[in-house]
């Protein structure tokens, strides 16, 4: 990356891994006792602006395969105070209700292949009520405006963007479709108001040609104007090009069959603006969107992505990017030697056990005036990094 002297690229390489290494809470006091800096330099350097979305597009392009597609999700952040910029009430996943605190809007490479998810930049949302941003935004605009925004560096890497079915909203759908290069994979809601397309002869006279055969009835669909994909012992896929009246545009419909056993079949409908697209690719491509959830879940057990003592928006927007990022750094660790399109179960927490086992060992050398640089037993050393971990 270019425009950043020496000493700011070290502190970058050093905090990374001072968030995987350390113990405790990740904020300033904890960082300044731990990472062998003044508390007031590390609050400077996350004052400081630095783009993490480039530093991480570098970053993937080297450790992914070449199946990969963008994702987008927001994440609740527990915050307690009152000056904090960004307080408001957001919808947290986990407690299944709106909570007061901070929420950021996070963008993710999801590599297909491995089956995981590398985190590109994360933004804070502005502070908002049960999705109203003041007397006529919306968190959905907001969202929509930040894709735009970078639209151009994301289409660099994929032009697939993948969300839940929160995002199968007519404004953020025609932001993706109008505004950038990209396409849009979700889910749609189970009582989606659908139309089949009308392919019969038209007739002659006047008036404008039929354009729809009917309404859609998502519990029971009509067979004969759905292709038969995909059939096993786990699901069926039904594919067709529809016309989705909340959305006012044409969509490749996927119209899921799950099989229970002892219960009745779940169906689910998921849908590409890419009317070219296949079935099972928008059904795998959805499904390998929960892999982000795994950034935010390592994040805030590992890395200390709600830990951040700050009433700065730029030391916040630092903290969150290094903290997920610090998560991607511990999975490159862990398929080190692992080829780019083969996929492995990852464990973060051995990543960072074995990263404070290495401090700690410094740490004793460094009190007992041993050399750093002698040679170690490798057996009995490596015994001692692995312990603790939950894999050794």
């Amino acid at each position: 990356m270019n425009g950043h002297n020496k000493k700011r690229k070290e502190f970058i390489i050093h905090i990374l891994m001072l968030f995987l290494g350390m113990r405790g809470r990740v904020n300033f006091l904890q960082l300044s006792r731990q990472g062998g800096k003044n508390e007031k330099s590390y609050r400077y350097q996350f004052e400081k602006n630095f783009n993490w979305l480039d530093f991480n597009k570098i970053f993937v392009k080297q450790e992914c395969s070449n199946e990969v597609i963008i994702g987008f999700d927001p994440s609740h952040i527990s915050k307690s105070g009152k000056s904090t910029p960004g307080l408001g009430n957001f919808y947290s996943g986990c407690a299944g209700a709106y909570k007061r605190g901070l929420e950021i809007g996070s963008f993710a490479v999801i590599d297909v292949d491995q089956n995981t998810a590398y985190h590109l930049e994360a933004v804070a949302s502005p502070p908002a009520k049960k999705d109203t941003i003041g007397s006529s935004k919306t968190l959905v605009d907001h969202y929509a405006e930040i894709l735009i925004d970078r639209s151009h560096e994301l289409s660099e890497l994929s032009n697939i963007l993948v969300c839940d079915g929160y995002f199968a909203k007519i404004k953020y759908v025609d932001a993706v479709c109008d505004h950038t290069s990209m396409e849009l994979i979700s889910r749609m809601r189970d009582d989606a108001n659908l139309q089949y397309l009308y392919n019969g002869d038209r007739q002659n006279g006047r008036g404008r040609p039929r354009q729809y055969a009917g309404k859609i009835d998502t519990k029971k669909i009509d067979r004969r104007r759905f292709e038969k994909v995909y059939s096993d012992s786990e699901k069926t896929i039904y594919s067709a090009v529809v016309y989705s009246v909340g959305l006012k545009r044409k969509i490749k419909l996927c119209y899921v069959y799950f099989h229970k056993e002892k219960v009745k079949d779940v169906v689910k409908l998921f849908f590409s603006t890419n009317l070219e697209r296949s079935s099972d690719q928008i059904l795998k491509y959805y499904r390998s969107r929960f892999q982000m959830e795994f950034i935010f879940r390592d994040a805030k057990q590992s890395t200390g992505l709600q830990n951040c003592q700050a009433r700065s928006i730029n030391k916040l927007h630092f903290h969150y990017n290094a903290s997920m990022s610090a998560v991607s750094i511990a999975k490159t660790i862990l398929r080190k030697g692992v080829p780019k399109n083969e996929s492995i179960s990852l464990c973060i927490t051995d990543v960072k056990t074995e990263l404070q086992n290495r401090i700690m060992l410094k740490r004793i050398f460094s009190i007992y005036g041993f050399d750093h640089n002698l040679i170690k037993i490798d057996d009995i050393y490596k015994q001692v990094l692995d312990y603790g971990k939950i894999a050794a």
